[in-house]
């Protein structure tokens, strides 16, 4: 087994995101979760839960990059050796440890376990995360004393809860959000390329100070509204187009998603505003459930209910949002957990989701929009400002 290169406390180059009280109170409760589970060490892979726990945030973890957090002592980052700075510039109250490209970084992993954890260990790892391949993890979970335990909703169910930094954060990803909507629109007329659209969506969001996004801005028409995650063409808008835009920017790594479908031609609007009411409805009656108690199951069914009885018929959809909060490419979200038929997940205040309302097709026409709304200790609060274009 390679041996490891030395690895020490990183220092300070530059400010991390938050106060370094900030992270000490995301590792206490970690801790806290960690000891109520039995865990001597976690393997955290997923980049947005590093980025919770210690503040890194860079484009590497194309590379198998683990925060190992022992129940008790100082985390250590393992990495590849070149984002040491990088890591040393960003992170709080870790160390670093590098590993060179022909080193396997199972054995990095192992090898930094063993040393943070000398004894029996049973270690948490998050078997949902995308950024643990399944050769690494083949190497891991055969390794001798060490027993793993699935500790995928230790975090995420924490990490879903935003302190009033955090909120701070998407309150101003929100507004860049706004101003690259309002960017999209202006350029979406007859004769412009979808290109050129999101050309000037990324323009507007990096100019006012926006970084880069999880995920491109989807920009096409909306006879292309049912192939939900298209970025853009070089087509060419006509006439009589309605284009749809979705985007988010973002601030940190926190993101607040809107979309808005736009009709070039007001006769077309007129022909849809049937399925504009009808989603704007359905809407209101969604966040009028999203508040502290409800379930996400009850969320989905009070907008699909409020669907259902303004078209009369039955009305297919697998979802109304999701959470948002942190994300790393390949996406906004984060994670998966969302407002649909047989999620119990609780909301509580100070979660954001990304709100839906979707009516595709139909006698009514077609509608789509969506928005960030806060849970607060009383309701919700929508967070992104773009007014309805239609």
């Amino acid at each position: 087994m390679t041996r490891p290169q030395h690895h020490v406390p990183v220092t300070q180059l530059s400010a991390p995101g938050f106060p370094p009280e900030e992270y000490e109170e995301r590792l206490f409760a970690t801790r806290a979760a960690m000891e109520r589970q039995g865990l001597t060490a976690l393997l955290v892979t997923a980049p947005e839960d590093i980025h919770y726990l210690c503040g890194l945030d860079h484009q590497g973890h194309f590379a198998v990059t683990g925060l190992l957090v022992p129940i008790d002592g100082a985390p250590v980052l393992v990495e590849r050796a070149m984002e040491a700075p990088t890591a040393a510039a960003q992170t709080v109250g870790v160390g670093h440890h590098g590993y060179g490209d022909a080193t396997d970084p199972a054995d990095a992993l192992l090898d930094v376990l063993t040393q943070l954890v000398p004894a029996v260990r049973t270690v948490g790892y998050q078997a949902d995360s995308l950024s643990l391949p399944p050769v690494v993890w083949d190497r891991l979970r055969t390794a001798a004393d060490v027993t793993w335990a699935d500790c995928s909703a230790l975090l995420g169910a924490r990490r879903s809860v935003h302190t009033d930094r955090e909120i701070a954060r998407i309150r101003v990803a929100a507004r860049l959000s706004d101003t690259a909507m309002a960017a999209g629109l202006a350029a979406s007329t007859a004769g412009a390329g979808e290109n050129e659209i999101a050309a000037a969506v990324y323009a507007a969001m990096l100019r006012d100070g926006g970084d880069l996004p999880a995920f491109a801005p989807l920009v096409r028409t909306a006879d292309r509204l049912d192939q939900e995650h298209l970025t853009w063409s070089r087509h060419r808008l006509g006439p009589r187009d309605a284009v749809f835009l979705e985007l988010s920017a973002a601030h940190g790594r926190y993101h607040a998603p809107l979309a808005r479908l736009h009709h070039l031609d007001p006769r077309d609007a007129a022909q849809d505003a049937r399925a504009a009411e009808t989603s704007r409805a359905a809407m209101e009656e969604l966040c009028a459930t999203l508040r502290p108690g409800s379930t996400a199951e009850e969320v989905f069914a009070t907008w699909h209910s409020a669907m259902e009885t303004r078209l009369g018929e039955p009305f297919a959809r697998h979802h109304c949002g999701y959470l948002i909060g942190i994300g790393f490419p390949p996406g906004w979200m984060g994670g998966s957990r969302t407002l649909r038929p047989g999620n119990t997940m609780e909301l509580r205040a100070g979660m954001t989701f990304h709100v839906q309302s979707w009516l595709v097709g139909g006698p009514q026409g077609t509608h789509a929009f969506s928005d960030t709304a806060l849970v607060t200790a009383d309701g919700c609060e929508i967070l992104t400002r773009t007014p309805y274009t239609d």
